[in-house]
């Protein structure tokens, strides 16, 4: 399995794993609400009893591939923080994940980041806390610890800094603002945090 595919279970079959995909992309670039069954059908070329097979209603498509891009973009940003030492190591790696995350699979964090705050609610308690905001309000307590982030800003904000900017940057790559790969713009992205937040 290609790492572009991480939402996809071994066990799906082709025509779930084909669902999925197409699925997906359509929920990216269409979004969510202007998106029909009728349309994930026309691009898979599966009937719609045939997408019924597999999901109950096009609200169960979403939270799956939901469900599974946040649990991988999280897990990334874990593993790649984990990995380093001390605020700036860490900060760097988090950035860095984030642009991997979506320079592998942009429909992915795409999908997440538009559609968080109508998913959320339905797949919260599946994470028991671990969350991507959890992961960064540790990461900027312990910039405070360091004395790298300011406290003359409250924690809230600077959290609304940090993910902001993050989504705004993919979303402008992703229509076409922002050119290249976002990985080649994580020094200027963390420059740009690293002001905000000292």
């Amino acid at each position: 399995m290609t790492q572009d595919l991480f939402y996809i279970s071994p066990d799906d079959s082709p025509a779930k794993r084909r669902i999925m995909k197409d699925g997906l992309h359509l929920f990216a670039t269409r979004g969510l609400s202007a998106t029909s069954i009728r349309d994930i059908a026309a691009a898979t070329g599966y009937s719609n009893p045939a997408l019924y097979k597999h999901f109950k209603s096009k609200d169960a498509l979403a939270i799956t591939l939901f469900e599974r891009s946040y649990r991988e973009m999280a897990r990334q940003v874990a593993l790649a923080t984990s990995r380093a030492d001390g605020f700036e190591m860490k900060f760097s790696a988090y950035i860095s994940a984030f642009a991997a995350f979506y320079d592998n699979c942009p429909d992915a964090a795409i999908f997440v980041s538009d559609n968080l705050p109508a998913l959320w609610p339905q797949v919260a308690e599946a994470f028991h806390g671990q969350t991507i905001m959890t992961h960064t309000r540790e990461l900027l307590s312990l910039g405070k610890k360091e004395g790298l982030v300011s406290d003359d800003i409250s924690l809230p904000m600077q959290l609304i800094l940090v993910t902001g900017m993050l989504s705004q940057t993919i979303r402008q790559q992703f229509l076409g603002e922002l050119v290249g790969p976002i990985s080649v713009h994580c020094n200027e992205v963390e420059k740009i945090l690293r002001k905000g937040l000292a």
